[in-house]
């Protein structure tokens, strides 16, 4: 089911960063997704960064494929840069569940 879920929001994340060309914005949804994929299953929290970011690239892709509308280079590496917020936020969200559960002193 994580999987499924990250899958669906890296492609959500992609049909965003395609449709409103806002880089920064891509960005805050690449790190809030994969934060709340790492808080959930803190578990190697590096499958959830990269999970949710392959959808970016994978959009763009398909845009680039299915409109024949080339891409310009900015774009191309502004989806390759997305790599870093969502490894980002996956070991903010793995960190975070971390410390809930020292504070609390139990497993969630």
């Amino acid at each position: 089911m994580p999987y499924l879920l990250s899958i669906l929001a890296g492609l959500l994340t992609g049909w965003i960063n395609e449709n409103v060309k806002d880089p920064l914005l891509t960005a805050l949804c690449v790190l809030g997704f994969s934060m709340i994929l790492g808080a959930w299953k803190p578990e190697r929290p590096w499958r959830w960064g990269l999970l949710v970011w392959a959808g970016v690239p994978v959009v763009l892709a398909c845009y680039a494929v299915f409109t024949r509308r080339p891409h310009e280079r900015w774009e191309v590496y502004g989806a390759f840069l997305q790599l870093l917020s969502a490894n980002a936020g996956s070991y903010g969200g793995h960190f975070m569940r971390r410390m809930i559960q020292g504070v609390f002193g139990k497993d969630q």
